[in-house]
């Protein structure tokens, strides 16, 4: 009897957190409808999926809230990210046609460039928190990717894997923003939990050689 109410919790909590990806992701495709906003509507959203992750207050007033504090604070980089987006697609676009020279390098260094974007902006989401100045977010996010290759790895993967999902059926572009958001937090939280593991296991040592 246990087993299966330890199961049911499971269960409904898996069901709960899969409700608020896709609540998540049509928030950040809201908030993010005018091109400019998206960059603060995906903190905003990976902020309100953190939220419910650790049983905090997930109204939406609360994300609305977070998503006009990311803006103050990250808007430079809110209006750059237009711009890099479209400089890419012509970069691709200008690759494919055959009629540039070293097509294939450039269409390849456009598909690095554009990976290294991604995990930037979600290095960024998954650091960011009210209050946090936008040089404090982009230098964290760096240190984030040199200390943690392999999750910048998974977040690429995870970027492709959304990009897929959007290619086979557009109406998925509404589950993107919040699918990202759970990759960011996820990762996060593996690199930390990884962080405290080596830590514990460290300190034995220190202990013995103290003695």
């Amino acid at each position: 009897m246990a087993s299966r109410t330890g199961e049911g919790g499971g269960i409904r909590a898996g069901l709960t957190l899969f409700g608020e990806v896709v609540i998540t992701g049509v928030l950040v495709a809201v908030l993010a409808a005018p091109l400019v906003t998206a960059v603060p509507a995906l903190v905003a959203g990976t902020a309100h999926l953190r939220r419910q992750l650790t049983g905090d207050s997930v109204r939406l007033a609360d994300a609305w809230a977070d998503f006009t504090a990311a803006w103050r604070t990250l808007w430079p980089l809110a209006l750059a990210f237009p711009f890099a987006v479209l400089l890419l697609l012509w970069n691709l676009s200008l690759a494919e046609t055959g009629l540039l020279p070293g097509g294939p390098a450039v269409y390849a260094l456009s598909l690095v460039h554009g990976g290294a974007l991604a995990v930037l902006l979600l290095r960024i989401a998954a650091r960011w928190h009210p209050g946090t100045h936008l040089g404090t977010a982009v230098r964290a996010a760096f240190t984030d990717i040199r200390d943690d290759l392999s999750g910048s790895l998974l977040l690429v993967l995870a970027a492709a894997m959304c990009l897929v999902f959007v290619w086979m059926l557009l109406p998925l572009a509404l589950l993107v923003g919040g699918l990202l958001a759970l990759a960011a937090l996820g990762v996060e939280h593996r690199f930390a939990a990884r962080a405290a593991a080596g830590a514990d296991a460290g300190e034995p040592e220190d202990s013995a050689a103290v003695r």
